[in-house]
C-alpha cells in the first residue's frame, strides 16, 4: 500500500516537472508583427498579439490607445493565458489583408465562456491615434445573444478589410473565471464549415452523454445503487458545464445564455468536484485507508465551497485550489485503484484506465487553465470532455461488469441457499415423521389414560355417593325425630345437610370428566327462582367461609331462569369462592342483583390482590391461572367452567374494573317468561 504522504510527495514532484517543462511564456520586447492575410482560408492570431495588463480594471480605450502611444503593450509569443485572477487585460493586433485574401471576413475570438470582450476595430481611411476612429463591438458571455452581430458559439465579428492597408484591432478582455483569449481571422466559408465541424463534435458528445446519463439512470432505478446514481449526476453536471464552456448553450437558449452562463461554468466546476468526490467516497470505500477517506470527503466541502463562491464573489480565489485538490484526489485514487486489480480484476482494470484518463485530461485542462499551458492555436479543444467521455463509458462498463459478477455470486448464492433448504427440508420432514409416529404413540397412550381415568371417576363417583346417602339418610333420621320430638330443626343440622347438597353437587359436576369435558350431554333442566339460589350460595359461602364478609343486595323479585340447578350452583359458587380466594381478607365481598330486560344480572365485586386486571379475559382460558395465584389452589378450570356453564345457559360472563382498586365479574342470565310458580313475591 502507498502511504498518503509518499503520493503527496510524488505529486508534488510531477507538478514540478510540469511547470518546468511548461514555464510561463517569456515576453519579449520587440513589436508584435501585422497578420499578414494571404491566400489561405483562415489565420490564427497567436503570435501577433500584443498584451496590456490592467490591475485596475478601470482603464477605458482612450488610456488604452495612449498606453499603446506610449509603447507599453508587450508582444505575446502565442495567446493571452493568464490564469485565474482579478486583473482585465487589453489586447492590439493589426491585420493586413493581400489581394488574396476576401474583402469580406470574420473574426472569430474564444473562449465563449469569458464574461467580457470589448473589440474595437478601426475604421478604414481614419487614424488609428484616435479613440472615434474605432467600431466598438460589445461581446461577451454576459451580453445577450440578440445583441451579437453573429449567433456563433464563438465570439464573432464581420471585417471589411481594404488590400494593402493595414487595420489596427483592440479588445478588452476581464472574467470571473480563467482569463484567456485565442482567435482567427476567416473567410465565411471557413468560419461556416469549422463551426458545423465543431457543432457536431459537441452535440455528438452531449449525446452520447445524455445516453450513458440515461443508460445509468435506469440502471439505478433498477439496481437502487447510489454509485450508478452518483455517475449519473457526475455525467450530468459534466454535461451542463461543457453545454456553457463550448458555447452551444447560445444556439439552445439564445434568449436565457447570459443570463446563465456563469452558473452553468463555474457553478458546473464546483458541481463536478462535489459529485466526483462523493462518487469516488462510495466506490472506493472499501479499498480507500482513513486519510483518504477523509481528504475525500474535504474535497466534497470545496466543491460546495466553490458552488457557493459563485454568489459571493471570490469563485477565482477558490477554484485554483479546488482544480489542485482534483488533480491530487485523481492520483490518490489511481494509485489506491490497484488494489481493484487484486480484489475485481475484471471491473477493477476498467476503474483503473478510467481514473488513468480522467488524470491526463484535467492535468492539460487544469494547467491551461492556471497559465501553465499555453492556449495554442489547434489546441482549443476542452481536453476534459475526451477525458470525461472515456471515464465515463469505462466506469459504466466497470460497474456493469462488476454488477454481473455480483448477480452470478447471487446466483450462486442462491442455488447454494436452495440446497441447503431442500437439506433442512428434508431433515425436518425426518423429524415431523418421527414426531408424528411419537405423537401417535403419546396419543394412544393418552386415549388409554382417559379411558381408565373415566373408569376411576365412574367407580369414585359411585363409592362417595353411598357414603353421602348414609348421610343424607342420618340426617333424614335426625330431623324426623326433631318434628316428634317438637323440636325446631338446629343449626347445626341445617348446615349439615347444605353440606351434603353442596357435595352432591359437585360430584355432579366436578366428579364426572366427561361433564367437564362437554357441556352438550343432555342434563335435567328445571325453572329455578333466581333470587332463592342466588341467597342459598351466598349463605353456603358464608358458613363455609365465616372469617369473610359477604353483603348481597338483591332487587330481584319474581324473576326465574331455566337451567340445571347443580350447574348454576357450581357457576356461582365457583365465582364467589375466585372472589375470596383472591381478595384481601379484611376486604368485604359484595353481591348485587337485578334484572334488566330479559336477562337476570349478578355482579361479584372484590379487591384485588391476585388477579390483574390486564389478565381478565384470559383468565377464562382453560388451565390459565393469574400471575399472582402461585400461592392459591386450583387448576385454572374454575373461571373456563363457569363461562362454559353460563353460555350453555343462553348468558354471558365478563370481568370488569371496579371503583376503588376493586374488580368485579358480572353474570348475565336469561330470565324465564313463563310460569313462575316457584317464586313468591316478597
Amino acid at each position: 500500500m502507498i502511504s498518503l504522504s509518499k503520493s503527496i510527495r510524488w505529486l508534488f514532484c510531477l507538478l514540478l516537472t510540469l511547470a518546468a517543462a511548461f514555464p510561463a511564456p517569456a515576453i519579449s520586447a520587440a513589436a508584435a508583427e501585422p497578420l499578414a492575410l494571404g491566400s489561405s482560408e483562415f489565420y490564427y492570431l497567436a503570435g501577433h498579439m500584443e498584451v496590456l495588463k490592467d490591475p485596475s480594471r478601470s482603464m477605458d480605450f482612450k488610456k488604452a490607445l495612449e498606453a499603446y502611444g506610449r509603447g507599453e503593450f508587450l508582444p505575446l509569443p502565442g495567446t493571452l493565458n493568464a490564469g485565474y485572477g482579478r486583473n482585465a487585460y487589453w489586447i492590439h493586433f493589426t491585420l493586413k489583408r493581400g489581394v488574396a485574401f476576401p474583402e469580406k471576413s470574420m473574426l472569430s475570438l474564444s473562449p465563449s465562456y469569458t464574461n467580457s470582450v470589448k473589440v474595437y476595430v478601426q475604421r478604414q481611411g481614419r487614424s488609428p491615434l484616435l479613440p472615434s476612429s474605432f467600431s466598438p463591438v460589445l461581446l461577451g458571455s454576459d451580453v445577450p445573444v440578440a445583441e451579437r452581430p453573429v449567433l456563433n458559439p464563438n465570439f464573432v465579428i464581420p471585417l471589411d478589410l481594404q488590400a494593402d492597408e493595414p487595420v489596427e484591432v483592440f479588445v478588452r478582455v476581464y472574467s470571473k473565471g480563467s482569463i484567456s483569449l485565442t482567435g482567427q481571422v476567416a473567410t465565411y466559408g471557413s468560419l461556416r464549415n469549422s463551426t458545423y465541424y465543431s457543432i457536431m463534435i459537441q452535440f455528438g458528445y452531449l449525446g452520447i452523454a445524455a445516453v450513458l446519463c440515461v443508460m445509468n439512470l435506469i440502471f439505478f432505478f433498477a439496481i437502487r445503487d447510489r454509485l450508478l446514481l452518483y455517475l449519473v449526476l457526475y455525467v450530468f453536471t459534466v454535461l451542463v458545464n461543457n453545454l456553457a464552456v463550448s458555447g452551444m448553450s447560445t444556439l439552445l437558449f439564445p434568449n436565457h445564455a447570459h443570463l446563465i452562463s456563469d452558473y452553468m461554468v463555474y457553478m458546473g466546476i464546483g458541481a463536478q468536484v462535489l459529485v466526483f468526490s462523493e462518487f469516488s467516497y462510495h466506490l472506493f470505500h472499501d479499498f480507500a485507508g482513513l486519510w483518504l477517506l477523509r481528504y475525500i470527503r474535504f474535497m466534497s466541502v470545496v466543491g460546495v465551497l466553490t458552488i457557493i463562491s459563485v454568489s459571493l464573489g471570490f469563485y477565482a480565489s477558490v477554484v485554483p485550489f479546488a482544480l489542485i485538490g482534483i488533480i491530487i484526489l485523481i492520483t490518490m485514487l489511481l494509485l489506491t485503484s490497484k488494489k481493484l486489480l487484486v480484489s475485481m480484476p475484471q471491473s477493477g482494470i476498467f476503474i483503473t484506465v478510467a481514473f488513468g484518463i480522467s488524470m491526463l485530461g484535467y492535468f492539460f485542462q487544469i494547467f491551461r487553465l492556471i497559465g501553465i499551458i499555453p492556449l495554442e492555436p489547434g489546441w482549443e479543444i476542452n481536453m476534459v470532455e475526451p477525458a470525461t467521455l472515456v471515464h465515463m463509458v469505462l466506469i459504466s462498463i466497470a460497474l456493469s461488469e462488476r454488477f454481473r459478477i455480483t448477480e452470478r455470486q447471487l446466483a450462486d448464492a442462491s442455488r447454494l441457499s436452495e440446497k441447503r433448504a431442500v437439506e433442512i427440508a428434508e431433515d425436518m420432514t425426518g423429524e415431523l415423521r418421527e414426531n408424528k409416529e411419537r405423537l401417535e404413540v403419546a396419543l394412544a397412550a393418552e386415549h388409554l389414560s382417559a379411558e381408565r381415568q373415566n373408569q376411576f371417576l365412574t367407580m369414585l363417583s359411585h363409592e362417595y355417593r353411598t357414603p353421602l346417602a348414609i348421610i343424607q339418610g342420618n340426617l333424614d333420621i335426625l330431623a324426623i325425630n326433631s318434628e316428634n320430638g317438637g323440636e325446631e330443626e338446629s343449626q347445626e343440622l341445617q348446615k349439615m345437610r347444605r353440606a351434603v347438597a353442596r357435595l352432591v353437587d359437585v360430584m355432579d359436576v366436578s366428579l364426572m370428566q366427561n361433564r367437564m369435558l362437554d357441556l352438550q350431554v343432555v342434563g335435567t333442566s328445571t325453572i329455578i327462582c333466581a333470587d332463592e339460589f342466588i341467597r342459598q350460595q351466598v349463605d353456603a359461602v358464608r358458613w363455609m367461609w365465616p372469617e369473610r364478609s359477604f353483603t348481597l343486595h338483591s332487587e330481584l323479585v319474581e324473576e326465574s331462569v331455566f337451567g340445571e340447578a347443580p350447574l348454576l350452583n357450581t357457576a356461582l359458587f365457583n365465582i364467589l369462592d375466585n372472589a375470596q380466594k383472591y381478595s384481601p381478607c379484611d376486604t368485604a365481598i359484595e353481591i348485587r342483583t337485578w334484572a334488566d330486560g330479559d336477562f337476570v344480572m349478578i355482579s361479584v365485586s372484590n379487591g384485588i390482590a391476585g388477579i390483574s386486571i390486564g389478565d381478565s379475559e384470559s383468565l377464562f382460558d382453560k388451565y390459565r391461572r393469574g400471575a399472582c395465584s402461585h400461592d392459591t389452589s386450583g387448576a385454572g378450570v374454575g373461571l373456563w367452567l363457569v363461562r362454559k356453564i353460563i353460555e350453555e345457559h343462553g348468558g354471558t360472563v365478563k370481568m370488569n374494573s371496579a371503583a376503588h382498586g376493586r374488580i368485579s365479574v358480572g353474570l348475565a342470565i336469561p330470565v324465564e317468561r313463563g310460569e313462575t310458580p316457584y317464586c313468591q313475591k316478597k
